[in-house]
């Protein structure tokens, strides 16, 4: 291994670790439904930030500057460097988790501080590779910019409700603008920036319509920093504007994806259906607010609609895409593939699992929307049991692919 590869081990090896960890206080969470051992409290946004910054956050900062190389034809950064960022992000992120669950402000704000330093020298990192790379330089790696410029701005927002600094409307406003960020921002960007980059050469095939991409990446980018500034500034034109945009730049980059793997023939592969099937997901807002819209507040509140869009969200888009890809993708960044061969094969991935984890998807989120949360919970309890149970061969799958990279590196 390269010491940038070998720093990327470690970073889905901790995010290995963190999933582990999301899917025990769940096991906590399902146990405390049915009596059978206390509940443990504080974890709901322990076990999202576990999911969202550990999983995901984790592994996109250790594999995205091995594929920034690659696509801009530079070296990554200094490997000293992402050593420490890796220390200080690890570091963050435990403080802030900890202080979550045991509700300390110093131990929060203080993993705020440090997400916050270590994202803003990560990006300055990133940046650097930007701009020492030779021209042209492709506009597809740009995504891979924008998206951690986002999270860097979500956790900014973040920290802003943690040190009770003024909001330009409400702290709900500001909420709002930190969840945008980091799901609609840097998840988003980042994962269309795969779809663009890597997906099509991990299937064997070429991108179907190159000529959409320039469109796609503006049309996402400015649409959500709209989806930021209307909550933030508490301008209602500005968020339905960027909805707007933001679904116009989605729909092309899956409609480009949708091309590119129907023709000329059918890509015949799980993972194909899975990546395509887990955006359906990103409609949960649409669907919540709808609902929200013909049930009125007196059935439904907003804390409810809430819970409902991040439980879609988080379990409905993000994990699946992360443990059906993160393996595929990291397998092949850690073993040094230069041209992402041997591509997917039909074997990867598992049908009982993705619809397994859909219909888990869909009792928690219907549950939460539409049920008083008391008679919600037992159902939502059993629905997180079956989810447990849709992403065990992904956890074991993953963690076949670190022990191999290491085991490979060792030999």
């Amino acid at each position: 291994m390269t010491p940038s590869t070998r720093i990327a081990h470690v970073h889905i090896s901790l995010a290995l670790v963190y999933l582990v960890v999301a899917l025990l206080s769940l096991v906590d969470f399902i146990l405390a439904q049915f009596g059978l051992a206390p509940a443990l409290g504080n974890l709901y946004w322990f076990r999202l930030h576990m999911i969202t910054i550990g999983v995901l956050a984790q592994s996109v900062m250790g594999v995205l500057p091995l594929l920034l190389a690659r696509q801009l034809r530079t070296a990554p950064p200094n490997p000293a460097a992402q050593w420490a960022l890796l220390i200080l992000f690890n570091l963050g992120l435990l403080l802030l988790s900890f202080g979550q669950v045991l509700w300390s402000q110093p131990l929060r704000s203080g993993g705020g501080w440090l997400l916050l330093l270590t994202l803003t020298a990560w990006l300055a990192l990133l940046v650097q590779m930007w701009r020492r790379a030779p021209r042209p330089r492709p506009l597809e790696a740009a995504f891979f910019l924008a998206g951690p410029s986002y999270l860097l701005l979500g956790v900014l927002m973040a920290l802003s409700m943690l040190e009770s600094w003024p909001a330009p409307v409400s702290t709900q406003g500001v909420k709002e603008a930190h969840v945008h960020n980091n799901i609609f921002g840097f998840t988003g960007l980042v994962l269309a920036g795969v779809a663009l980059n890597v997906l099509p050469a991990l299937f064997g095939r070429s991108l179907a319509r190159p000529a959409w991409v320039r469109p796609t990446f503006w049309l996402m980018t400015v649409g959500a920093f709209l989806l930021w500034l209307g909550p933030y500034t508490g301008v209602r034109l500005a968020t339905g504007a960027g909805l707007l945009v933001y679904v116009s730049g989605v729909g092309l980059m899956l409609a480009n994806v949708w091309q590119t793997l129907r023709r000329p023939a059918p890509v015949p592969s799980v993972l194909s259906v899975q990546w395509l099937v887990s955006y359906l997901w990103i409609a949960a807002p649409a669907v919540a607010a709808v609902v929200f819209a013909l049930l009125r507040p007196q059935r439904l509140t907003v804390a409810a609609a809430e819970l409902g869009v991040m439980q879609g969200l988080i379990y409905g888009w993000i994990l699946p895409i992360v443990l059906g890809f993160l393996p595929a993708v990291g397998g092949r960044v850690l073993g040094g593939a230069e041209d992402w061969n041997p591509p997917i094969s039909p074997a990867e991935g598992s049908r009982a699992s993705v619809i397994l984890l859909n219909l888990a998807v869909a009792a928690i989120w219907l549950a939460s929307i539409v049920l008083p949360w008391e008679q919600a919970r037992p159902m939502v309890a059993a629905a997180y049991g079956l989810l447990i149970v849709a992403t065990l061969s992904y956890v074991r799958r993953l963690w076949r692919m670190v022990k191999g990279a290491r085991t490979a590196a060792q030999a």
